[in-house]
């Protein structure tokens, strides 16, 4: 990695040995920082990526000394599915945390009722949130980031701050699902935006980004800004 891009963007940069230890350090910054907020304002906010890589650190996060009743969990983007299909980022999140979401107050982001439709509800529950608490990004291999993809139709829109959606409909393309996503104006301005990352592949794919600085190539770019944290681990594949 980039020591000097990281410097650069006050990024915190966090490698552990092994994914396990990845998890745990996770977890344990995510608690710390919902614990911050329940002191401060008496609830908190967490937005959660789906993917294969988070489910070590949900486990974790699951075992947590929290007061779930003061939280709201949420999704950074879902497929537009439902929860028993294979593919949704919601079944991930009640498989690894059952405990801490029956007492949580979660909002999934697909209701079933309209892809446009289910994004415009997000929409209005979002704006309850801003700011979100904690935010924890993915990344695939190709630089997207929540499910925001390079070169999507209207991409440059829905990665600047200006944008007003919170939520937005990502139609199918080829292979890939209909998606809702988060765009920039809510993941910017999360109060603890945090990154996780696996394997040697992700790590050269943040460097490329980081280098190039092309959002609309690689949308992670957009959002490697201060505050943020970074968790790599060297082992594992991580998908986004």
């Amino acid at each position: 990695m980039s020591e000097s891009h990281i410097r650069a963007r006050d990024l915190n940069w966090r490698a552990d040995a092994s994914p396990q230890a990845q998890a745990v350090a996770v977890a344990g910054h995510i608690e710390a920082a919902l614990k911050q907020a329940i002191d401060e304002r008496g609830r908190a906010s967490l937005a959660l990526s789906g993917g294969r890589g988070p489910e070590l650190f949900l486990r974790e996060l699951e075992k947590a000394s929290l007061d779930w009743t003061r939280v709201t969990v949420t999704l950074v983007d879902e497929r537009w599915v439902p929860v028993e299909h294979e593919q949704s980022n919601a079944a991930l999140i009640l498989r690894c945390m059952p405990g801490a979401l029956q007492r949580a107050s979660w909002v999934p982001l697909y209701r079933g009722e309209g892809l446009e439709v289910d994004a415009d509800t997000a929409h209005r529950v979002f704006e309850t949130l801003l700011p979100v608490d904690v935010l924890v990004l993915g990344m695939g291999a190709d630089g997207h980031t929540a499910s925001l993809f390079p070169h999507m139709p209207g991409l440059a829109h829905y990665l600047s701050a200006e944008c007003e959606p919170l939520c937005v409909p990502v139609p199918a393309e080829g292979e890939r699902l209909a998606r809702l996503s988060m765009t920039a104006r809510m993941i910017l301005t999360a109060r603890h935006k945090l990154l996780v990352i696996t394997g040697e592949d992700k790590r050269r794919t943040l460097n490329r980004a980081l280098e190039e600085a092309d959002p609309m190539s690689m949308p992670i770019e957009a959002f490697l800004s201060a505050p943020m944290d970074i968790f790599y681990s060297p082992e594992g594949a991580q998908d986004s």
